[in-house]
């Protein structure tokens, strides 16, 4: 692939994720993340059950929140920013965050990444937010291959992979440095010819 054509692919996805459009399933609603958001997304971005096997630090203040907000909103424009709002319809409240967190235009790649509020764990409510975001991504962004990535004892997220029919490749060892430790990290993917999209 010449330069040139990695630089249109790039463009290509700065378009799609510009206009990732809003989804929907039984029970949420996937859709961009507002500042109005602040008050129930630090809902459960304060809670150390949520954010502590996370790369980012228990929002002790609203104004951590309010900052991440400012970054994923201003991303949208400039198509850097895959986060989307997990909103429970009956609510309407924001419960959690489901995203494309990292993507490669040259070899077609993209992982996903996601939180969610204790409240609602154990219901396959992540299940449901990344089975759109992963056909999105075979079928609009034609991706090759989708990454998923895990700390070693984060059961629930492994749970979460293997339903998503993501494969277990191996364990990256003591490959991040998180809250004064290094962890190990599990790594799935999924590929669009297993998908069959």
């Amino acid at each position: 692939m010449s330069r040139h054509q990695v630089e249109v692919k790039r463009m290509d996805y700065e378009y799609y994720l510009q206009g990732m459009p809003e989804f929907e399933t039984e029970r949420l609603k996937l859709r961009r993340l507002a500042m109005s958001d602040a008050e129930d997304v630090y809902s459960f971005c304060s809670n150390p059950n949520v954010s502590d096997p996370m790369t980012w630090e228990t929002n002790n203040s609203i104004d951590m929140t309010n900052d991440f907000l400012r970054m994923v909103t201003e991303g949208y424009e400039k198509g850097e920013s895959g986060e989307r709002a997990i909103e429970w319809k009956e609510t309407g409240q924001v419960i959690g965050v489901a995203a494309f967190i990292g993507w490669s235009n040259v070899h077609q790649s993209a992982e996903l990444g996601y939180f969610l509020s204790e409240d609602y764990w154990g219901r396959g409510i992540v299940t449901e937010a990344l089975q759109e975001l992963i056909y999105y991504g075979f079928d609009e962004l034609d991706l090759n291959r989708i990454d998923g990535r895990c700390d070693t004892d984060n059961f629930g997220s492994q749970k979460v992979m293997k339903k998503l029919g993501m494969t277990y490749e191996g364990t990256l060892r003591k490959n991040e440095w998180i809250k004064g430790e290094f962890r190990d990290t599990q790594v799935y993917s999924i590929l669009g010819s297993e998908y069959g999209v």
